[in-house]
């Protein structure tokens, strides 16, 4: 059950960092600095929690591809209203 519960918290969190990273990326000056900080602390406070390096090496693989994916989400919405 540990390995369960551990595995849905990577999913949860490396899903919303990489859904912060990819809202950094459109976002105006002062706000981006904001939602960058919280990216970051999250990461630092999830990465005390992990053990190995593994870990940490799938934390970020999974991070780029869900910043991948919610960039090219952003992107398509905002192109389907119109606003690029």
């Amino acid at each position: 059950m540990n390995n369960f519960k551990s595995t849905l918290m990577l999913a949860l969190i490396t899903s919303f960092v990489g859904l912060l990273v990819a809202i950094f990326a459109f976002l105006p000056v002062p706000f981006n600095a904001l939602v960058g900080l919280l990216a970051a602390g999250l990461v630092v406070w999830y990465f005390r929690k992990l053990e190995e390096r593994g870990q940490k090496i799938l934390f970020i693989v999974f991070v780029v591809i869900y910043f991948l994916f919610f960039t090219v989400l952003i992107t398509s919405v905002r192109y389907g209203m119109g606003l690029i």
